[in-house]
């Protein structure tokens, strides 16, 4: 071939591979100190789901381009890094997306660090790993947890309603009880929903029944729950769901969820702040962060008097470049509010970045992102790259909600916490606390 074919061989090719490419996605690309709005939304095209997009695009979202001042993928707890090798291949996933200790041939129990540490891609499944990874970081991983959370319900007109609500979090010892960790909820605002609890005991295997009790104060006794109700249900006029609380399918019932993989791909991830946040034991060895002690508040739009946009969407942060595995999944529950879900997950950190919502009919309807904050402490040994949002919208609705978590005044969150009774996490000693 002569070099006049040759050229235009490579021409012919290099106009098929640009057909084969979404609009505007040849020139996307931003830089730190950019400025996203609806002038050049054309920018972001192809970094960020279709929802955030359409946000910029209208005019709802402004995004800020920023670059981190750390290297998110060294965020990890020393408990991790010490069982980090140790943890490569000694967990693999079964039947009904169970996670199996290869040592044992059993249900996985007392993890220790990550239980897929380095996920193959190739390894058919490795989402349900990415999953799994998501649920211990969250869990396992920040010891007794406190905290009072802040949830913001929106309409366009600005804020309708505030829910503050009372959290506590625990992994629970397998040599004394069947469940291997435990949330109590108490809302405590607005007055009409003041003092409504539940206790919920969670097994890491997803075939064994939890158990779920809720209180009253209008009973004043406790009642038992469901455990296999459909995580895609809302609640308390929410546009989110419990599943929303990451970008996955079924999470309390994890054997119902299907998982693949559709690819992975440049992405704009939204953080807090360019620098981690340093927090310094306490005399009791806690962690304490939030509002409350580190003065990072978290600014709606509804709360700038000049923002023309959406009043859900934060507006203190910054959007960073990055690399993202984007999984779809789907529950097998006919009752199951969503159909195919597709989740934005950050390599290297696990951290849970969007969640694209469609109705049963694969339809668009809700979009979320998630903020995340690094933290650790100054000796280092304690890392960990934690969600401090949600930010949820109902595009039928035209609706958003905004959870703060301890990021608004009078809110706050302890982790490594010492003062709470163990005996919370029992349906006697729950009662007791709500009564």
């Amino acid at each position: 071939m002569n070099d006049a074919s040759s050229r235009l061989a490579a021409f012919f090719f290099l106009v098929l591979w640009m057909a084969g490419l979404p609009a505007g996605s040849i020139y996307a690309d931003v830089e730190p100190g950019d400025t996203i709005d609806k002038s050049n939304y054309e920018k972001i095209e192809g970094w960020v789901p279709d929802f955030i997009l359409d946000w910029v695009k209208a005019g709802d979202l402004t995004m800020k381009i920023g670059k981190l001042n750390f290297d998110a993928k060294q965020f990890f707890p020393q408990g991790v890094k010490d069982n980090w090798q140790a943890n490569i291949g000694r967990y693999k996933i079964g039947e009904h997306n169970k996670m199996i200790d290869v040592q044992t041939g059993k249900p996985a129990r007392g993890i220790k660090g990550l239980p897929f540490p380095d996920p193959d891609p190739t390894d058919s499944t490795f989402p349900v790993q990415l999953m799994w990874n998501y649920i211990i970081k969250e869990s396992f991983l920040q010891g007794v947890v406190k905290e009072k959370l802040a949830w913001l319900l929106m309409s366009r007109r600005g804020l309708k309603k505030t829910l503050v609500m009372d959290n506590y979090f625990t992994q629970l010892d397998p040599k004394k009880s069947d469940g291997d960790f435990a949330q109590v909820t108490i809302f405590r605002q607005p007055f009409n929903m003041a003092g409504i609890g539940t206790l919920a005991i969670y097994p890491l295997d997803p075939t064994k029944n939890g158990i779920r009790y809720a209180y009253t104060p209008e009973l004043r006794r406790v009642k038992r729950l469901s455990t296999r109700e459909a995580g895609s249900d809302t609640h308390f006029g929410l546009d989110g769901a419990p599943d929303d609380s990451w970008v996955g399918g079924p999470k309390a019932n994890m054997d119902e969820g299907v998982y693949r993989v559709i690819g992975e791909r440049n992405a704009l991830v939204c953080y807090f702040s360019p620098d981690s946040r340093k927090l310094d034991w306490n005399k009791r060895g806690e962690l304490q962060m939030g509002y409350a002690k580190t003065g990072l508040k978290l600014t709606l739009g509804f709360e700038d008097k000049n923002w023309q946009g959406a009043p859900w969407h934060i507006m203190n942060v910054i959007w960073v470049k990055s690399r993202v595995w984007v999984v779809e999944s789907r529950s097998t529950d006919p009752n199951y509010g969503y159909g195919p879900c597709e989740g934005w997950i950050e390599q290297g950190t696990f951290f849970h970045a969007f969640k694209r919502i469609t109705d049963p009919s694969g339809r668009l309807w809700k979009g979320a992102y998630h903020p995340a904050q690094a933290i650790e402490t100054p000796d280092g040994k304690f890392r960990l790259i934690k969600d401090i949002a949600w930010v949820e919208v109902d595009m039928r609705r035209d609706h958003g909600s905004t959870l703060c978590g301890p990021h608004r005044e009078g809110t706050y969150r302890t982790i490594f916490s010492k003062g709470v009774d163990p005996m919370l996490f029992t349906r006697s000693g729950f009662v007791k606390f709500c009564q």
